[in-house]
C-alpha cells in the first residue's frame, strides 16, 4: 500500500488554515455522492477548524446527509464531561445542515460500565462493519474518506506520543492508552494501520510552540516512534496545513 507524498500548505494565520481546509472538504463533499465518512480530532480541530467545514459545506450548496463523523481519539471519561472531544465536536455539528446525530460515531465513555480495552475493541468492530475498504488497502482494512488531525508541541497526534515503540507494528486499527502524558490518561485512539488506510490525511497545526515538532515530521526518514505527526500519512493525499508560526522553523 503507497503513501502520499506530504504536501505542505501554510497560511499567515489559524482562521486561514481553517478556511483553506473548509474549502477542500467542502470540494470533497461536492465531489462524490457516495458517503463518506471522516474521522476528526479534538482541541482546535473541533473549536476551530470544524466549525469552518459547516459553513462552508453551507456556502457551497451542499448539506452533510452523507457523511459519517469519526474520532481519531477520544478521552476515556465519564459521559458528558469536557474532556470528550465528541462533547465539542457534536456542539459544532449541530449547526452542519442534513447531519443525522446518528452518522457521529462516539466511542464508549467510562460510565458505560465497560472497561478501556472494551471500549477500543467496541470502536474497532464498529469502524470494521461500517466503513468500507478500499482498492489496494491489504486485508479488507476500513479506509476512512478523511482523517482530520491536530498535533501537540511534542510531535504526538490523536493519542499517538513519541517515545513508544511499536507505533508501526501490530494490526489493531484502534488501542486502547493507560499513560497519555497529557492528562487525562486514559484514550481510546486509531492507530497508524488505520490513518494509514485512510484515503486523505490532513494535519492542522499551528501555533510557534508546534514549528520543531512540525520541522521533524517533515524531516526524510522520520520514524514514528520520533514523530508520530510525520507517520501519519495517506494513501492518496497528505497535507500539513500550517499557519506562519507553525512553518516558522520549515525555512
Amino acid at each position: 500500500m503507497t503513501q502520499a507524498t506530504r504536501v505542505r500548505h501554510v497560511e499567515p494565520s489559524v482562521a486561514g488554515v481553517a478556511d483553506y481546509a473548509a474549502r477542500r472538504f467542502a470540494g470533497l463533499v461536492g465531489s462524490t455522492t457516495a458517503e463518506l465518512h471522516i474521522a476528526v480530532s479534538g482541541g482546535s480541530v473541533a473549536t476551530k477548524v470544524l466549525p469552518a467545514l459547516v459553513a462552508a459545506v453551507e456556502d457551497a450548496g451542499l448539506d452533510w446527509q452523507r457523511v459519517h463523523v469519526w474520532f481519531a481519539d477520544e478521552r476515556f471519561v465519564p459521559t458528558g464531561h469536557d474532556d470528550r472531544n465528541v462533547v465539542a465536536v457534536a456542539e459544532e455539528l449541530k449547526g452542519a445542515k442534513g447531519f443525522e446525530q446518528a452518522r457521529l460515531h462516539a466511542t464508549l465513555a467510562s460510565d458505560s460500565g465497560e472497561s478501556l480495552d472494551d471500549a477500543a475493541v467496541a470502536y474497532e468492530a464498529e469502524l470494521r462493519a461500517l466503513v468500507p475498504p478500499a482498492d489496494g488497502v491489504p486485508g479488507g482494512v476500513p479506509s476512512l474518506d478523511l482523517v482530520l488531525l491536530g498535533a501537540g508541541g511534542d510531535g504526538h497526534t490523536a493519542s499517538l506520543f513519541p517515545g513508544r515503540p511499536g507505533l508501526e507494528t501490530g494490526s489493531a486499527l484502534v488501542a486502547s492508552i493507560r499513560d497519555s502524558p497529557k492528562p487525562p490518561p486514559e484514550r481510546v485512539t486509531l492507530t497508524l494501520p488505520a490513518i494509514r488506510a485512510a484515503a486523505r490525511v490532513w494535519a492542522v497545526v499551528t501555533g510557534a510552540e508546534k514549528a520543531d515538532a512540525v520541522r521533524l515530521a517533515a524531516t526524510e526518514g522520520v520514524t514514528a516512534e520520533e514523530s508520530p505527526l510525520g507517520a501519519a500519512t495517506g494513501r492518496l493525499e497528505t497535507l500539513l496545513l500550517l499557519d506562519a508560526a507553525a512553518a516558522e522553523a520549515l525555512g
